[in-house]
């Protein structure tokens, strides 16, 4: 019996929690994404923080925006920087709530479709 054969031979309960846990596993898929690009640009700030604190004043930094090349002092640089790394902590702290908490419906939701399941005589490995 292929898979939307068996779907559809669910009681209509039980497909609405399958629906239901897919919609949340692709979520919890797309903020752990998310998470990871947030990380990842925050590990680049800390090694472009770590490179420019070795650095001296005078040297001449310039900043990409679009296409062109902007001339920036070392300090504007690290303060634009600190700026943007805030921000991101923000958000990954907010994506982070996000996963446990979108973590914690889902496991609801297993034992929900489980327990659906098991009413109407199918088990679950």
């Amino acid at each position: 019996m292929s898979e939307t054969q068996r779907e559809k031979s669910l009681p209509p309960e039980v497909q609405q929690l399958i629906i239901q846990y897919q919609t949340l596993r692709e979520h919890y898929a797309r903020i752990e994404t998310e998470l990871r690009t947030v990380e990842a640009e925050l590990s680049e700030i800390d090694s472009i923080n770590d490179a420019l604190k070795n650095l001296d004043d005078s040297v001449e930094l310039y900043k990409s925006v679009g296409h062109v090349l902007v001339k920036k002092t070392r300090s504007e640089i690290l303060r634009e920087l600190e700026e943007r790394k805030e921000l991101l902590i923000i958000r990954r702290d907010k994506y982070k709530k996000q996963l446990e908490f979108l973590n914690k419906q889902i496991q609801d939701l297993e034992n929900k479709l489980r327990d659906a399941l098991a009413k109407h005589g199918i088990s679950v490995g």
